[in-house]
């Protein structure tokens, strides 16, 4: 955070009777605090009024914006071209996609059975090549030893190590997998488990065990589509939405790395079948295949939920800032919202040893175009530190709407 702080003028001290025969003379009415303009506003012991619009960073697609033009009788072809210009709906086939399973890096797991009473038909492939048939089990336990992972089966109550394989693993054979974690997942729908159709493998890197979920891209969207997108829209916003987050996947295969996206919103939100509706697979299998290309590279095709209006820019040719009359035509609640800051919560953004009282906000800095001139990118708190000292600090956009829990850095102190 950037800062400057002055100190506080102390008064002349004067004479009893003079100081009383001066308040008399000179005394006025308090001095109003000043009206709050788009991008300044004191802070009032109530609080601080922000007036805010969309949802998320905005760039790219607007999920609500796709419900709004389907609404109007877009097609998907249509949604994707208004809110990625210039880009091209290409057909790239199905490849291959690594999923890191977040909940349990660094962590384990245990397969379980997808129906009846046992795991069968698993089929345990070592770094080294050396392959195991697992014989039918209850389940079975996966966890890192050094640079190899242990395969345990349960006798009694207590895990027992029946295979040792070189990292990495490749677990495979059954069309559908069951995995319960040794953690819950904190994102997205939760949960303790994953069911998909697919591979898994377990990886050991930088120290540390990882366990990605293989399966075709158009698996992985199964699990993705309704996560992100209401499966009760349009068909043309969920078609909109499948090529979206089939080109945004598409665009992060690396494979010198290794996972290709994670299950969260980091990337795109990722349940396996617990995600899966028939509305979001038929929008799958509509769209299979294609994806947003301009020179015939997939690009990178953000989206989010409401850009309040407006899309902020993504600094490429394909995602502009630019007016969305979608989006307003949509009806979501989250394209205007107003939210009040207690001082507490303003004086909090500089930590528990800086600012104590938060007197007024500014935004120094905004990207220049939509309302009130566009998304905070600086925003700058003046108040007092302990002692009475002026103090003045600046934090980004993005720092002031995470710590303040605000929908986006779209927003300003009028309407």
């Amino acid at each position: 955070m950037a800062r400057t702080t002055t100190a506080l003028r102390r008064g002349l001290i004067l004479p009893t009777a003079v100081a009383a025969v001066l308040v008399g003379a000179l005394a006025v009415p308090p001095t109003a605090a000043a009206a709050a303009t788009a991008s300044s506003a004191t802070v009032s012991n109530a609080g601080l009024t922000l007036y805010g619009a969309g949802f998320g960073h905005g760039r790219g697609m607007s999920q609500y914006g796709a419900k709004g033009a389907a609404k109007k009788g877009l097609s998907a072809t249509k949604i994707v071209n208004f809110y990625y210009p210039g880009a091209a709906v290409t057909s790239k086939g199905n490849p291959a996609l690594r999923v890191r399973l977040s909940a349990i890096d660094g962590g384990h797991f245990t397969f379980a059975p997808t129906s009846g009473t046992t795991v069968t038909g698993l089929v345990a492939t070592a770094g080294n090549g050396k392959k195991v048939a697992l014989p039918a089990r209850s389940g079975w336990h996966v966890a890192r030893t050094g640079n190899s992972y242990v395969i345990q089966q349960k006798v009694g109550t207590a895990w027992k190590t029946s295979y040792t394989l070189a990292a990495p693993v490749s677990f495979s054979g059954p069309s559908t997998l069951k995995v319960n974690y040794s953690r819950a997942k904190s994102d997205c729908r939760g949960g303790t488990s994953v069911t998909f159709n697919g591979s898994l493998q377990a990886v050991v890197s930088g120290g540390t065990a990882h366990y990605l979920a293989r399966m075709p891209i158009d698996a992985y969207l199964r699990g993705v589509v309704a996560s992100e997108m209401p499966s009760s829209w349009a068909a043309a916003a969920l078609q909109a939405q499948t090529i979206a987050a089939r080109t945004y996947a598409t665009a992060k295969i690396t494979p010198s790395r290794y996972y290709d996206v994670i299950d969260t919103q980091a990337n795109q939100c990722w349940d396996g079948k617990l995600s899966e509706t028939a509305a979001t697979n038929a929008a799958i299998t509509a769209t299979a295949g294609k994806v947003l290309t301009v020179g015939g590279k997939v690009i990178s095709a953000e989206f989010s939920s409401d850009s309040g209006g407006y899309t902020a820019s993504g600094g490429v040719s394909y995602l502009p800032a630019k007016a969305d009359p979608h989006t307003l035509a949509a009806g979501s609640s989250a394209t205007n919202w107003t939210k009040v800051l207690t001082p507490a919560q303003l004086a909090a953004l500089d930590g528990s040893a800086g600012l104590t009282k938060v007197t007024a906000v500014k935004v120094t800095k905004r990207t220049g175009v939509g309302r009130w001139s566009g998304r905070a990118e600086t925003v700058q708190l003046t108040g007092v530190v302990a002692g009475g000292k002026k103090t003045t600090i600046s934090v980004t956009g993005a720092t002031f709407r995470t710590k303040l829990g605000l929908r986006s850095t779209y927003f300003g102190f009028t309407k």
